[in-house]
């Protein structure tokens, strides 16, 4: 049985965990972005704890992942998986085509795990993108 369930959030709720996760020791203002009001987030929890969270910003028919992280102590219980998917049903309700991302080279084998095709390289980082017109999630 799950112990955690993931709900949509105000931002405010994402920062605590984006500010361990991005920016231990630097300041809130470095993990909240300019559109964060405007933005939709999904948190995940453990009891009362934020363990995982996922912001998702629009920009005409598409999405775009920010700021998604996993609680070190909470990794590889599904929960990164289960925030993607969360994303991917909100996209999909409103009527988004496509889903993109920023992230590190090393994370790629997550990404295309979960049908994201790769793009540029940019240093340590590399886009992907899912198109979801033909997205079979049930």
């Amino acid at each position: 049985m799950t112990e955690w369930y993931i709900e949509q959030v105000f931002a405010t709720r994402t920062w605590k965990l984006r500010k361990e996760i991005f920016s231990s020791e630097g300041k809130l203002g470095e993990v909240m972005l300019d559109g964060d009001f405007d933005a939709t987030h999904f948190a995940a929890y453990d009891g009362n704890d934020v363990v995982g969270v996922l912001s998702l910003i629009c920009s005409a028919d598409s999405y775009a992942i920010d700021f998604f992280a996993v609680a070190p102590h909470a990794r590889l219980r599904g929960i990164g998986t289960a925030l993607l998917h969360y994303a991917r049903l909100f996209v999909r309700t409103f009527k988004g085509r496509y889903l993109l991302v920023d992230a590190p080279h090393e994370q790629q084998y997550f990404w295309e795990k979960n049908g994201f095709v790769a793009g540029k390289q940019n240093g340590a980082m590399r886009s992907y993108s899912l198109s979801l017109a033909n997205d079979l999630i049930p």
